[in-house]
């Protein structure tokens, strides 16, 4: 009885010390100050392991036991989607909560922010960057026009047929800090391209024996010519069928290009210019991309649909009417024409 009685003791000594254990592993999990919600800003370098991670927590007083946060990392399994980058968090936040913020990739993003359009010709771009007082439009111009510049840290540039950044300035969302230069604010952007452009889009690339150059030319147009995503394999197709065939690829795109502003609309006197990005006066790619595809039209370049089709004209809800021969096409555009007057006359 009195053994009984020892062992039971011990016991529960045993779990009034377990008990502790938890009760310091836990409040040594929960926020550092849950009263205080000044932000601290700290930035996670590219390849930071757990121990430097929770080095950085530590010094910004934002855990209170490291070796606690690295026991937290190692139960949720986390560390292996730990992305780099800036952080904004306060001394309310818990271990789980920094945790999931560092392995979900929210990133705080301050500084400039530069919203490039999908479609945006790298003309719209510098003036995009300049309006934001970000840079020199002769710089710009200087750099995108010499892709030389970028070889160091870009491999798909040293392709023999690119010799503009036209096209490959990826359309996306960016921050940059207002002293950014402007072979800075460009990397930024090839960088993004460089992420988008799979290797899986490269190997397709490869079986349609193509360079990247002739993708993203090709894909750029049918950036400008689509409006819905569904049609945008279609209207690839159409392009690679009149490219097979010999057809000049007559994209009203490329005569946009040729002007400093946008036409509201291209007249046939238009389709007389003297210029190699005349696609109804020249046939095959124009010399360059005409704009930054966003990655709808890659893809869509890259995964064609099969069709017979050679010609394509807008429907009023914004698709397209599609015909595999010319006398069709004409009763399309008649149809698109009389609906667009009948529009127009009921406004």
């Amino acid at each position: 009885m009195n053994i009984n009685k020892k062992g039971l003791g011990i016991i529960g000594v045993i779990s009034i010390i377990v008990v502790l254990i938890l009760v310091f592993i836990f409040t040594q999990m929960g926020p550092y100050d849950k009263n205080n919600k000044k932000d601290i800003v700290v930035e996670i370098p590219q390849g930071a392991t757990t121990n430097t991670i929770s080095d950085i927590l530590y010094k910004n007083k934002l855990i209170k036991n490291k070796t606690i946060f690295k026991i937290s990392v190692k139960l949720s399994a986390q560390a292996q989607h730990f992305k780099a980058g800036k952080y904004l968090f306060n001394q309310t936040y818990s271990n789980k909560e920094i945790i999931n913020d560092i392995s979900s990739g929210k990133i705080y993003n301050d500084g400039i922010k530069i919203t490039i359009p999908e479609g945006s010709t790298s003309r719209e771009i510098v003036s995009i960057l300049v309006g934001k007082n970000l840079g020199n439009e002769v710089s710009y111009e200087n750099l995108i026009s010499n892709p030389e510049e970028f070889y160091d840290k870009f491999k798909f540039l040293k392709e023999e047929d690119i010799t503009s950044l036209e096209g490959f300035l990826y359309p996306s969302t960016y921050y940059f800090d207002e002293n950014s230069s402007e072979k800075e604010v460009l990397s930024a952007m090839l960088n993004q391209f460089d992420k988008v452009y799979t290797d899986k889009l490269i190997d397709r690339q490869k079986e349609l024996k193509m360079t990247t150059e002739q993708v993203i030319n090709l894909a750029s147009i049918v950036e400008k010519e689509a409006v819905l995503d569904e049609d945008r394999p279609i209207i690839a197709s159409v392009f690679y069928n009149r490219l097979r065939i010999g057809m000049p690829l007559q994209s009203d795109a490329t005569i946009q290009y040729i002007f400093k502003e946008r036409k509201k609309i291209v007249t046939y006197k238009d389709l007389e210019i003297d210029s190699p990005y005349n696609s109804y006066k020249n046939k095959g790619l124009p010399p360059t991309p005409i704009a930054s595809p966003g990655i709808e039209s890659i893809q869509a370049t890259l995964y064609p649909e099969k069709t017979e089709y050679l010609y394509f004209v807008a429907k009023m809800d914004g698709g397209n009417n599609y015909s595999t021969n010319y006398e069709d096409h004409l009763k399309y555009v008649k149809e698109y024409k009389d609906e667009r007057d009948r529009l127009n006359k009921e406004k």
